[in-house]
């Protein structure tokens, strides 16, 4: 399998998850042109695209959903909730799949799991997608690590996991403290520390490849994110686990998993 992150974070989201014949769009914020450039730039054939899958509304994951869709004429599989959410914003698409958490469904040489995670929006989902062989695990934009989404990293080969602030940046920075407050909640992002928690249960597992996702751009940086990363890993055991730092504005390239 392979995994092209295009952009993650506040500006914009979107990955390209590929095997076989089979590439899969997981969320659409980015432009149509953005898109198309990060894709030849990851080396994606656009050619292979079979669908969209869309975690939730929030216009970092949205924005280019609509024009996306049309211009390489793509269904978006998304839960019913946040299908009624994007409606009026996606405008008229060749194609919409409800999908529900729990319940597997293929596409092309790909079966994907959709999963429930914790997030202030209308019914937001997490990605596992496999091959049969190798299972990528995409688990971003969440508060915190519930059971399902415990369940399906702990099986991945890769995992996309949310690295967003380093708790101190946000408390001593510029934000209001609702919003602040909204981060640090339930239903916001992960911070660091919580994030680098959750790698330990994952000592024992498949994953070899780790890529940290969503960092913000005002109270986060990537030496402090990777720092949490690395230095649970290598404690654990796990110095073989391969790290990535997704960009805000640009593509990390393609890892092959």
């Amino acid at each position: 399998m392979r995994i092209a992150v295009l952009a993650s974070g506040s500006s914009g989201n979107a990955i390209a998850v590929s095997s076989g014949g089979t590439s899969l769009l997981v969320d659409a914020g980015l432009s149509r042109r953005r898109t198309s450039e990060a894709l030849a730039t990851s080396g994606i054939d656009a050619g292979t695209l079979a669908g969209i899958l869309v975690t939730h509304e929030h216009s970092d994951h949205v924005s280019g959903l609509g024009p996306v869709a049309r211009h390489f004429e793509l269904p978006i599989y998304t839960t019913a909730g946040t299908h009624a959410a994007v409606d009026g914003r996606a405008g008229r698409c060749p194609e919409r799949v409800v999908v529900e958490p729990g319940n597997e469904f293929e596409i092309g040489d790909l079966a994907i799991s959709p999963f429930a995670v914790s997030h202030d929006c209308a019914e937001p989902v997490g990605f596992s997608v496999t091959d049969g062989t190798t299972r990528v695990a995409i688990a971003t934009d969440l508060g915190v690590v519930g059971k399902s989404v415990r369940r399906h990293i702990a099986m991945a080969d890769c995992v996309v996991l949310e690295f967003n602030h380093d708790e101190q940046m946000l408390i001593d920075g510029t934000y209001p403290w609702p919003l602040k407050r909204r981060i640090m909640s339930n239903v916001g992002h992960l911070s660091n520390g919580t994030a680098a928690q959750e790698l330990e249960r994952l000592a024992d597992g498949p994953m070899s490849v780790l890529i940290l996702a969503h960092l913000s751009k005002e109270n986060n940086t990537p030496g402090l994110a990777m720092e949490s990363a690395r230095g649970v890993l290598d404690t654990v055991g796990r110095a073989d686990v391969e790290i990535y730092l997704a960009p805000q504005h640009d593509c990390l390239g393609t890892v092959e998993i």
